[in-house]
């Protein structure tokens, strides 16, 4: 037997009406979706989207940091091989340690990392969802207080243009 409190197909539940859900209800847990080898985690505390992440090809921070300007690509490169040697090290903290970044800008590159994912599995109409309540993440993760709904509608609104384009 499951200890998913809510789960269910994402054929007849939408990812959308699954978070606008949880939102209502103020759910503390975690969210995870799954479709053919992908897997989406989200995290919520009170119905707050505070972390996300995926199995499947999205963009990471180190990169969101080098497109804006923040570091430069031999920098990240120098941060990804020094990571393989030390399992479990985060990028993002390594570059705060080192003085080449700003918790602020780690942050905020995080944040566009999680509305990319939550954008992604917004679209998706096959797989599986299961809700875990009261499930928090043990991890050491930076924990983030995203607004749901404008996530909801932004994603939707990209979607849109990508249709209409």
């Amino acid at each position: 037997m499951s200890d998913a409190a809510l789960e269910g197909d994402v054929s007849f539940f939408q990812p959308v009406e699954v978070l606008q859900l949880i939102q209502l209800a103020e759910a503390t847990g975690r969210l995870e979706i799954e479709r053919d080898a992908e897997k989406v985690e989200l995290q919520f505390e009170h119905g707050r989207l505070v972390f996300a992440r995926t199995t499947g090809v999205a963009v990471r921070i180190g990169e969101v940091l080098v497109h804006r300007g923040v570091v430069i690509p031999e920098a990240l490169e120098l941060f990804l091989s020094m990571q393989q040697e030390q399992p479990g090290a985060r990028v993002g903290r390594m570059l705060i340690a080192s003085g080449a970044v700003t918790a602020d800008q780690v942050s905020e590159a995080l944040r566009e990392v999680v509305r990319r994912v939550v954008y992604g599995v917004l679209l998706w109409r096959q797989g599986r969802f299961r809700f875990h309540p009261s499930v928090v993440s043990t991890e050491d993760d930076v924990q983030l207080d995203l607004d749901l709904d404008r996530l909801i509608l932004e994603g939707l609104r990209l979607a849109d243009q990508r249709r209409a384009g």
